[in-house]
């Protein structure tokens, strides 16, 4: 299907676009920003995976990942913030 593979250039970029907050220092967004953006990515995985929208999936997963790395950055930013 050619969806799969608009869905996965759009998300492609998007994946970009996240990683010079990724590489930043102490550049991130909130948790909550970072948290609810991982579970939407991860409901939209599902239900690509339930359309056999492959690529989609695959790069659903890895801006969720991408995601998750930012809350866990900002969660230690947090930490050395309260220190």
């Amino acid at each position: 299907m050619w969806q799969d593979f608009v869905i996965m250039g759009v998300q492609v970029v998007f994946a970009i676009s996240l990683l010079p907050t990724i590489l930043h220092a102490t550049q991130k967004p909130t948790m909550a920003t970072c948290v609810i953006s991982a579970g939407c990515v991860t409901t939209l995985a599902f239900v690509f995976a339930t359309l056999g929208l492959w690529f989609a999936v695959a790069t659903s997963c890895l801006n969720m990942t991408l995601w998750v790395t930012l809350a866990f950055q900002r969660h230690r930013l947090n930490k050395l913030e309260r220190a």
